[in-house]
Formats: structure tokens, C-alpha cells, sequence
């Protein structure tokens, strides 16, 4: 049994399911048999990537969680995570990151799963969020000959100030550009603070996160504009901030009603169904299922459901276009010289007279197999 644990987590990472954050789905893992999952995504320095696990239907349940950074499609193991059933890792550089979720052996039931970017540092403007950015990294600057190494968030001329992270003022200044400005260093970034009205520290000070550093002014080049703070990131260069402090909504979480078909086949009830890369309208197709071809559903992303096709692939398909109701499309009432195969895969062929012998049922088909089922509902292909 431990052989197929490890088994089931090096398939799962074999193929990984591409999704994009925040994420939300709620699964089921059988407890009978080893099963895991293993989810990628795109990652931008400074987000605080959070995974969560909540057991439903047997709360005790752990997981094991394992975090990757992948380049150039290797994997490099990050972080670990065992009894807690939550991992998080500050993304140190933009690219890709990968989670393997995984419950212990004979455990698992229904969960659900989040995947959320947060915010890794505080804001630095009292009262404000990442929302009140006017202005953005990249932004042209001095008709185009330079662009801006920042954000820019506009308060009342004298609101606080404060630092982002714990650290050491490094700086404290005055130049043409930036006016009054206050840098505090913090492990390998430089936190640049600008316009400021008053500088309230001194150099060589320790802050900690929230402390007030200066207010909010419009000293150097802003002389012009309503009062605002300009503040950037430096890491051998400037570093987009938003990310840093960037928190994505999330729907309302799912119910369990919403796991009712998980781990049940469900065949495709229009003429054409598209296999999405993501589950969204928009995302690229990558197969598509025609009348009565059948596939498994594993998880359930708002009106989304994450299937796993006969052949291993995987995708999401949008669920007004599959049907739960395997009723019998056809009957075979002779079996004699039926070949048949419990794995759509593997195809270990043996005669269906010999373990049945009533009426098979097609329920459904994938692409050249028929799927059977039998009186007592077990399930075979035949080719």
C-alpha cells in the first residue's frame, strides 16, 4: 500500500493541473485507495502564497503538502508541510510554483481546497489599501525618457506614514526627485519612501512593522500634485510593489452539496463538449468529448467541474454540459466472445461470459471503447 501512495504521488506530478490564482475547489479523496493531486501556477515576487486544506467530512483527516519552484521544467522542492493542513512561502522570484496535496493513507473524504496570493508586507499609508495605487509600476515618466519605479497612493497632506516590514532606516534624505525620503532596509530589499511632509526617524533606527515613519507630503518633483507617497522596492533594481501588497477576492466557499457527484462518472449530454485548460470560457481547449462520452469527476470549482478523462488527461468542463443520468444508451444481450477490460489503459482482456451472465449495459463510450455496466453495477470496457 505504500508502494501505491508513492505511486499515486508521482502520477499526480506527472500531470500537474494549470490554474490560476485564487484558486477554490472542493474534492473528495477515496480512503480506500492512494490518491493525490498536484496543482501549478504563475507566482510574482512578493506574494505570500497560502494553501489550505479543510477536511469536511472527517475533520481529523491530514495531508501532506508540498510546495515547488519550477524552472525550465524542473521541479525544486521548497517547503513541507504535514500536520497543520496549511503551507505558505513568500515568492522570492516571479515564475511558477507547484503544490502536491496528498492525505495519509485511509484518510481523506471530502475537503476543500484554497489557494490564495496575500499580501506580504503591511501597507505604507495609514487607512489605505492597495486599492487607493493612483499610480503604477512601469508608468511612462518625463514624456516617456524614464519610467516609474513605484506606486504612488494619494492621501491628506499629514497621514501617517508606516513601514511595511520590520528593519533599519537606512536612509534619511532629501533630494530633487523624491524630496523628503526616508529607505528602511529589510533582508534583501531597500524600502524607498517619498514626498514625504515630515521625516519622523533617524538613521540607523529600528522600526517595526506599522511604525510611523513619516506623513504623507508633496516635497521634490510632486510640488505640482496633490499630496501622495511614492514608494518603491529595491533588489538589485527596482521591484514591481503591487504584488507585495495585492489581496484577490474570493467567491463564497463551496458547500457540500457540491461534492455530490465527486469520484462519479457523468457522461457528456450535447453534441459537443469542450475540455478547458482552466475553468473559465475563455481558456484555451484542450480536447473536446462528443454525446454519451464519459469522463470522472474529481473536484467542483464554481460551476466547473475538474474531470479526469479515461485516458489520464484532465481538465474542466462547464457542468450544464454533462449529465448525471448513466441510464443505458444501449443493451448487449450476448456476451459470448465479448472481450472486456476493467482499465480503459491497460486493457487485460477477458471473455464477459465468464463473470457475467445477464444483459451488459453501454452507458457510455470513449472514443473507440464502450463502457459497460452490469447488473450489480460494476463497470468494464470492451473495444
Amino acid at each position: 500500500m505504500v508502494r501505491d501512495w508513492i505511486a499515486a504521488e508521482k502520477e499526480a506530478i506527472s500531470k500537474p493541473i494549470t490554474i490560476n490564482l485564487p484558486y477554490q475547489e472542493i474534492t473528495q479523496f477515496e480512503k480506500s485507495r492512494p490518491q493525490a493531486v498536484y496543482f501549478e501556477f504563475d507566482t510574482q515576487e512578493g506574494q505570500l502564497i497560502t494553501a489550505e486544506i479543510n477536511p469536511v467530512s472527517q475533520p481529523d483527516a491530514k495531508f501532506f503538502l508540498d510546495l515547488y519552484e519550477i524552472e525550465n521544467s524542473e521541479r525544486k522542492h521548497l517547503k513541507f508541510a504535514k500536520d497543520t493542513n496549511r503551507i505558505e512561502k513568500r515568492v522570492k522570484n516571479s515564475g511558477r510554483m507547484g503544490l502536491r496535496i496528498q492525505p495519509e493513507l485511509f484518510r481523506g473524504g471530502i475537503v476543500e481546497v484554497r489557494i490564495l496570493q496575500n499580501p506580504s508586507l503591511a501597507f505604507p499609508v495609514e487607512g489605505k489599501n492597495h486599492r487607493s495605487i493612483a499610480s503604477f509600476f512601469g508608468d511612462p515618466r518625463d514624456g516617456g525618457r524614464r519610467k516609474h519605479e513605484g506606486v504612488d497612493v494619494f492621501a491628506p497632506r499629514g497621514t501617517p506614514v508606516v513601514s511595511v516590514s520590520p528593519g533599519r532606516v537606512s536612509r534619511v534624505g532629501v533630494n530633487n526627485l523624491g524630496g523628503k525620503t526616508v529607505s528602511v532596509s529589510h533582508d534583501v530589499y531597500s524600502y524607498y519612501y517619498a514626498h514625504l511632509d515630515t521625516q519622523l526617524v533617524r538613521m540607523g533606527q529600528a522600526v517595526k512593522t506599522g511604525d510611523t515613519l513619516g506623513t504623507v507630503g508633496n516635497t521634490g518633483n510632486a510640488i505640482t500634485t496633490p499630496p501622495h507617497l511614492h514608494f518603491g522596492i529595491y533588489r538589485r533594481g527596482a521591484v514591481d510593489p503591487y504584488p507585495f501588497f495585492e489581496t484577490a477576492s474570493m467567491q463564497a466557499s463551496h458547500t457540500v452539496s457540491d461534492s455530490t457527484y465527486l469520484g462519479r462518472i457523468a457522461r457528456v449530454n450535447v453534441g459537443t463538449a469542450n475540455i478547458r485548460q482552466f475553468p473559465n470560457t475563455n481558456a484555451a481547449i484542450s480536447g473536446k468529448l462528443s454525446q454519451n462520452e464519459v469522463l470522472l469527476l474529481e473536484g467542483k470549482h464554481n460551476d466547473w467541474f475538474r474531470v479526469r478523462l479515461p485516458d489520464g488527461s484532465q481538465g474542466y468542463v462547464f457542468e450544464n454540459l454533462i449529465t448525471h443520468n448513466l441510464s443505458p444508451v444501449q443493451k448487449l444481450r450476448e456476451t459470448q466472445g465479448l472481450m472486456v477490460s476493467e482499465d480503459y489503459n491497460e486493457r487485460n482482456f477477458f471473455e464477459a461470459s465468464t463473470i457475467v451472465e445477464s444483459d451488459l449495459e453501454v452507458i457510455g463510450k470513449f472514443k473507440d471503447a464502450k463502457l459497460l455496466r452490469t447488473e450489480l453495477g460494476k463497470l468494464y470496457w470492451t473495444f
